[in-house]
């Protein structure tokens, strides 16, 4: 399709390739390639989905299933998920239409970008193919990507609605500007923290809607529909369907608040925890110091010989006033705990923690492992790999960083969108500095991916204009 922005090309450039661009403010967009989109998306899920098929499931997995089956109960986990196994189960798809699907929507949308970021078909499919193997080489990358967890999910309408709104760019079409507001609304309703890794582009989008090709309203139009996707995101956190019942709330926050006390008193030599979280059992320094740890604040609430088991739990709101309070006047031990959870987040520290999931938990819905031996086999490689250090996520955002810097002193085409790219990839873990209750591996999959998408374009584009 030819775009309406595409200028003439600069002089002593190749008629034919200028001919395939369009220019916009900053963008370099070249013609987008969904055939060859959909055929990569189709082959790559099925060879990374099939050790692990139908989808291995977690607790939060299995407990997302339940409520699709029962109703939603809690807001401690946004619906979307759950809502994402009913609609799979209508569809006759059980689980794996929504492993499949989140599979390749992901796949899709990322060879999508990639076709409108490379002139040429051997350039976007170089781009595919390291696309594909930063999954196996980045164990944590396929770890989280085998598992029905919303991160994935999270991941993929992130990039459907960065590879639809560069199609509006494109076309300057309104349709496929709502069409990417839409997508990054369902991005944003599947996990409370979503909002920082797409909201610089979000912005970008607003600000610039079609790049430097007015229209009547644009803006306003751009961020009207941007701000009621995510309004209605926002709604179904917290009203359920069909019957637009307000939820409980809860964000999990309270643990993260336990785990930051219990990080202070490690850190202070004193207990700091209110006394409901002990259950009023007298609780010493040296015992909080002896459960801490700060991989998972889960692990607090593990059971050691004589030391008083702790609850998960906000003591009725004891744990929030306590944070408050303590927090501000402890803020040394407050940032040494929160940078020691993030050096485990990083794999910066120790083995990775949490690299994958195992298996399918035990269950009363018949699911069960396709291929067990196989995924036995896929298990043992992603819990080895995933300790090298040459293998580890700190890397990506470094590659990341070092090759926007190189197009922006290149001054490459899309240097705008790289950098909007890389504030959300940088934003979403720092995020997770202060919020995460645990250093999973999978919390920061959205931002590896992003990285990862980052430093192939980057890096491609400043090879371009170096050849030139």
């Amino acid at each position: 399709m030819k775009s309406a922005t595409t200028l003439a090309p600069a002089p002593g450039t190749d008629a034919r390739v200028g001919s395939m661009l369009a220019y916009s403010n900053g963008f370099q967009l070249c013609r987008p390639r969904p055939v060859l989109a959909v055929l990569y998306a189709l082959a790559a899920s099925a060879l990374l989905c099939y050790p692990t098929w139908p989808g291995l499931m977690s607790f939060d997995s299995l407990f997302a299933y339940k409520e699709s089956l029962e109703g939603i109960v809690t807001a401690v986990w946004p619906p979307a998920q759950a809502y994402s196994f009913y609609l799979s189960r209508a569809a006759g798809a059980g689980v794996w239409g929504v492993f499949i699907g989140q599979a390749f929507i992901l796949l899709f949308s990322a060879a999508l970008i990639f076709s409108m970021a490379f002139r040429t078909i051997a350039a976007v499919v170089t781009a595919l193919l390291v696309f594909s193997l930063a999954f196996v080489w980045f164990p944590t990358l396929w770890g989280t990507f085998g598992v029905l967890w919303k991160d994935v999910t999270t991941t993929s309408f992130a990039l459907l609605g960065l590879a639809l709104w560069l199609l509006a760019i494109r076309t300057v079409s309104y349709a496929w500007l709502v069409a990417g507001a839409a997508a990054f609304a369902v991005h944003v309703a599947l996990r409370y923290n979503a909002f920082p890794l797409t909201f610089f582009v979000m912005a970008l989008m607003a600000a610039c809607p079609f790049g430097f090709v007015r229209r009547p309203n644009a803006r306003l139009i751009a961020s009207a529909v941007l701000l009621g996707g995510l309004g209605l995101a926002f709604i179904s956190m917290k009203v359920r369907l069909p019957d637009f019942r307000v939820l409980p709330s809860g964000t999990g926050l309270s643990a993260v608040q336990e785990f930051d006390l219990l990080g202070i008193s490690a850190c202070e030599g004193v207990n700091l925890l209110p006394p409901g979280v002990s259950d009023g059992a007298p609780v010493s320094a040296a015992d909080l110091q002896q459960l801490y740890d700060p991989r998972h604040v889960q692990l607090a609430f593990r059971h050691v010989p004589g030391v008083p088991v702790l609850l998960e739990t906000d003591a009725d709101g004891a744990v929030e006033s306590t944070w408050f309070s303590i927090v501000p006047q402890h803020v040394g031990c407050y940032l040494k705990h929160r940078m020691a959870v993030f050096r485990e987040q990083m794999g910066l520290s120790g083995p990775v923690f949490y690299p994958t999931h195992p298996g399918i938990d035990a269950n009363d819905y018949g699911l069960a492992l396709a291929h067990p031996a196989l995924t036995t086999e896929w298990v043992g490689y992603i819990l080895r790999s995933s300790n090298s250090p040459f293998r580890r996520a700190y890397l990506l955002y470094g590659l990341a960083i070092l090759g926007v810097i190189a197009a922006l002193f290149r001054r490459v085409p899309n240097r705008l969108l790289l950098s909007a790219l890389l504030f959300g990839a940088m934003a979403y873990p720092c995020t997770l500095f202060f919020v995460g209750p645990a250093a999973d591996a999978r919390y920061i999959f959205p931002s590896n991916v992003f990285c990862v998408l980052l430093i192939i374009v980057s890096f491609g584009a400043v090879a371009r204009t170096a050849r030139r």
